[in-house]
C-alpha cells in the first residue's frame, strides 16, 4: 500500500491552450512520462483543455482544468501536485502527440527532469466519442450601469456508435445533464439551453433600476459550467465524470464532480454491491482511513478530525470509480476536507480488496 500511494499525484489548475481553431474534440494520448506509462483523456472545447491523466502503475485518475491558449503558440504547461510531490509537464501538443520535458519534485530531494512523449491512441479498446459544447455569455444593458456578466457552458462527450452500450452511455449522459432522454441532437439542445439561460439572466436583472444595480455591484455575476468527460476506461468499465462549477456571487464559486461507472459489456451502471460482498463494504471505512493517512502523510495516531479533516471517519462515497488497480472514492470540497484542499480522491488498491470481490467481477 505504501509504495502504491507514494506515487500518487493530485492534479491542480494550470493547463494552457494551443494556437488552433476553436473546435470541440475528445482524444486519448498514451505513452511515457519519464519511465512511467501514462494515459491522458483530453477534451477540448471553447479554447479550454480539460480531462484526466493516469499512470499504469497506480491508475489513479488525476483531473486537470485549463486556462486560455498562450498567444498563438502550440506550447502548453501542465502542473500537478500532492503533498510533498509535484509534477510539471511542458511541451508541444498537436493532433498526433504531446511531448516535452517533465520535472518531478519532492520535498527534501532534488528535482528530477525527464522527457515525456504521449501519442494519439485510436485503439478500439477506447470508446469512440465525439465532444460537443455550447457557450453563451452576456452583460446587462449600458443604462443599467452595472458591469456584472453571465456565462453558461455545457460540454459533453457523446458516443459515435449505435450499439446497446452506446445507447446506455447516451442515456447516462442525458441523466447527468438533466437533458430529456428523447433528445437525438445534443448539440442543438446544448445551444438552446445556454442561450435561454443567458437570456433569462439578462431579462431578470434588467428590471433593476440603475440605483439598485449600483448598490449590488458585481454580485449579480453568474458563471455556470457543466462538463461530462471520460475519467478512466479499460476493457471492462468506463467512468464518466460530470464536473460542475457555479458562481453566483461571494468569495468563490463552488464545484463538484459526480461519477458513473458503466459496464462495457451490458451498459449497466455499476454499484458497490456489484463489486464487493457485505464484509468488504463494511471494511471500506478502515481502508479509506489508511489510504487517507498515507496520502496526506499523517504519521500520528490522532483522529482524522485532528489532522485537518472535517470528519473523524471516512465513509465510502456513492461517488466512486473503478480502475484496473482498485476502487476510488471522490469527495467534494467541504465533504471531508476544507474547500482550499479541493476534491479528495482516495483509491483503495485491489490488493487490499481481493478477498471481498464478488465472483465473476473482472478488472
Amino acid at each position: 500500500m505504501k509504495n502504491f500511494c507514494s506515487a500518487l499525484f493530485f492534479l491542480m489548475l494550470s493547463f494552457r491552450g494551443l494556437g488552433q481553431t476553436n473546435q470541440s474534440w475528445y482524444k486519448v494520448y498514451t505513452g511515457k512520462v519519464g519511465n512511467l506509462a501514462a494515459t491522458i483523456h483530453l477534451h477540448q472545447a471553447e479554447k479550454n483543455y480539460n480531462g484526466y491523466i493516469w499512470f499504469d502503475q497506480n491508475q489513479w485518475p488525476i483531473p486537470f482544468y485549463s486556462g486560455d491558449r498562450v498567444g498563438l503558440t502550440d506550447s502548453i504547461n501542465l502542473s500537478c501536485s500532492s503533498g510533498p510531490v509535484s509534477l510539471n509537464l511542458t511541451g508541444v501538443l498537436n493532433s498526433e502527440s504531446f511531448k516535452g520535458t517533465s520535472v518531478l519534485e519532492k520535498e527534501g530531494s532534488s528535482s528530477k527532469k525527464a522527457q515525456f512523449e504521449l501519442k494519439l491512441n485510436n485503439d478500439k479498446k477506447f470508446t469512440s466519442f465525439g465532444y460537443i459544447s455550447a457557450h453563451d455569455s452576456t452583460a446587462l444593458l449600458p443604462q443599467i450601469k452595472n458591469e456584472s456578466t453571465c456565462d453558461y457552458i455545457v460540454a459533453s462527450v457523446w458516443p459515435k456508435g449505435n450499439t446497446s452500450v452506446d445507447a446506455a452511455l447516451k442515456k447516462q449522459i442525458a441523466k447527468m445533464l438533466s437533458m430529456p432522454a428523447t433528445v437525438t441532437e445534443p448539440g442543438k439542445w446544448f445551444t438552446s439551453f445556454v442561450n435561454k439561460s443567458a437570456a433569462a439572466w439578462k431579462k431578470d436583472n434588467s428590471k433593476l433600476s440603475p440605483k439598485d444595480a449600483s448598490e449590488v455591484g458585481l454580485s449579480l455575476s453568474v458563471q455556470e459550467e457543466n462538463r461530462v468527460m471520460v475519467m478512466y476506461e479499460n476493457a471492462y468499465y468506463i467512468t464518466l465524470a460530470n464536473y460542475t462549477f457555479s458562481y453566483t456571487g461571494g468569495a468563490h464559486g463552488n464545484y463538484a464532480t459526480s461519477l458513473a461507472v458503466i459496464d462495457k459489456q451490458n451498459g449497466q451502471q455499476i454499484k458497490l454491491t456489484d463489486v464487493l460482498n457485505t464484509a468488504g463494504i463494511k471494511l471500506l471505512p478502515v481502508l479509506l482511513e489508511k489510504v487517507a493517512r498515507l496520502q496526506y502523510g499523517i504519521k500520528n495516531n490522532l483522529p482524522l478530525d485532528q489532522n485537518n479533516f472535517l470528519v473523524k471517519k471516512v465513509e465510502p462515497s456513492k461517488n466512486f470509480y473503478i480502475t484496473s488497480s482498485g476502487i476510488g472514492f471522490l469527495y467534494a470540497p467541504y465533504e471531508i476536507k476544507s474547500f482550499a484542499e479541493g476534491d479528495v480522491n482516495l483509491l483503495i488498491p485491489f490488493t487490499a480488496l481481493n478477498t471481498y470481490l464478488l465472483p465473476g467481477f473482472q478488472h
